[in-house]
């Protein structure tokens, strides 16, 4: 009886572990997140304003991988922290790793087919929060050049 009752006891937390169908969309999920929190930050109103449509179009994004992550009960309560002493032209840059490393993982081979149509419209998000932060990105290396 006793090992019986291991057994199952082993046998579930070992299904707990299991990573389920959608493993890169936590991940990310995670660093469009952890994108979004660079992105956020003093700066200046031309520049805000790109940032705030990438924010946007990031928040548009998770809500897409949640809707494929959800089919595997993932924990979509992540906060990540962030290095929050980071200056500008890190912000952007990390916020551009993290943006291609989030289009990167969900573009693994998908088996739900339910869930393409979710990865793909995250990829148009994620597409169009990157074109916003390079016009952001040219706005504020133009301000620079021009002594703003």
């Amino acid at each position: 009886m006793r090992l019986t009752i291991l057994s199952l006891i082993l046998a579930l937390s070992a299904f707990a572990d299991t990573p389920g169908r959608h493993p890169a969309y936590l991940h990310a999920r995670g660093d469009l997140r952890t994108a979004q929190l660079y992105l956020r930050g003093p700066i200046e109103p031309n520049v805000a304003r790109n940032m705030r449509a990438a924010d946007r179009e990031i928040d548009a994004a998770v809500h897409e991988i949640d809707q494929a992550a959800r089919f595997d009960h993932k924990d979509l309560n992540d906060h990540p922290p962030i290095d929050a002493n980071i200056d500008r032209n890190g912000r952007f840059r990390n916020a551009m790793d993290l943006l291609n490393s989030a289009r990167r993982d969900i573009g693994r081979e998908e088996d739900n087919p339910s869930a393409i149509g979710w990865r793909d419209v995250a990829y148009r998000h994620i597409d169009a929060a990157i074109a916003y932060v390079k016009r952001a990105a040219h706005d504020l290396h133009v301000d620079r050049e021009l002594g703003w």
